[in-house]
């Protein structure tokens, strides 16, 4: 069954909201990878000066480069009365893709397709499939995300994700991210790559200005991004380790990476996940985000 939650306001409110919709799956998820729990009840500076997660590395690296998505981490961390640190390690660990990167590194596909339109018009269709959780991970969620200040935007995440894998908003600009595919120990330093997801979305009302930001915002990881607007214009943003290309396009092409575990006999009531065909579909020229997943549809659309 998916989930769909409804976020606004400033940033740490949609945290706020986030948080409390998903609650359970966010403790659940803090649970299963043996993260702490308990929450101090005394605020403290001391974390984020000289701390193992805020105090040094790619955590103190998203806090300061990331305003808007970092206070909509905490918002998420309060409301389902969790630690700062135990939310903001879910986010870091992925940067390390494979096993580390869980549902965000499994095995998908990406896709742009040219869609036929009257009188000969461009447009295209994003595609991303949506690999099954197993082992107990958290599933998929629908997002809507009304911003006080920014784009409105819908996109698919995950409970305790602040940013998301693909999404629309308001100016017809479609992203979607594919896997995170590194699985080594060292990084640089930097936050991950996921992120541009939905800083796009939040900032950008085109494609020009969408990738300006993308290769000015410090960033690491292994991963591909496709981007498109309304104009029918296609890029995919290439990051390798801190370092980022562009490649522009039109028309079909097809990305396919990550991690394929053995699949959990009993996911899915026995079914394999990596068989089943669930996906988002991203419609720029008509501002339109659809999700099939687990057998039934749903179209919506930032307004």
């Amino acid at each position: 069954m998916l989930t769909t939650i409804e976020c606004a306001g400033h940033p740490r409110d949609m945290g706020q909201a986030q948080g409390a919709a998903s609650i359970r799956s966010l403790r659940a998820e803090v649970e299963r990878l043996g993260l702490p729990t308990k929450r101090s009840r005394w605020p403290r500076l001391r974390p984020l000066a000289t701390g193992s997660v805020r105090g040094t590395g790619a955590g103190r690296e998203m806090l300061r480069h990331y305003a808007h998505l970092s206070e909509r981490l905490e918002g998420v961390a309060r409301a389902a009365d969790l630690p700062l640190d135990s939310v903001l390690e879910l986010h870091l660990r992925v940067r390390a893709g494979g096993t580390k990167g869980g549902l965000l590194s499994r095995r998908a596909t990406l896709r742009s397709r040219a869609l036929g339109g009257s009188g000969g018009e461009k447009r295209l269709q994003l595609e991303r499939s949506l690999p099954g959780p197993i082992g107990g991970e958290a599933a998929w969620i629908l997002r809507e995300s009304r911003p006080a200040v920014g784009f409105r935007s819908v996109e698919v995440t995950l409970p305790w994700l602040v940013s998301s894998v693909a999404g629309g908003n308001e100016r017809r600009l479609a992203v979607g991210g594919g896997p995170m595919l590194w699985e080594r120990s060292d990084y640089w330093g930097h936050p991950s790559s996921m992120l541009l997801v939905q800083e796009c979305l939040h900032r950008s009302s085109d494609l020009e200005g969408a990738i300006d930001w993308c290769l000015k915002r410090p960033v690491e990881g292994e991963q591909s991004i496709l981007l498109c607007d309304a104009s029918g214009a296609l890029a995919t943003l290439f990051v390798t380790g801190t370092e980022r290309r562009v490649q522009m396009g039109e028309g079909e092409l097809h990305l396919e990476g990550g991690e394929v575990p053995t699949a959990d006999p009993d996911a899915a009531k026995g079914a394999d996940p990596y068989t089943v065909e669930d996906r988002v579909l991203l419609d720029a020229k008509s501002g339109s985000l659809r999700v099939e997943l687990d057998g039934a549809e749903l179209e919506v659309a930032a307004r």
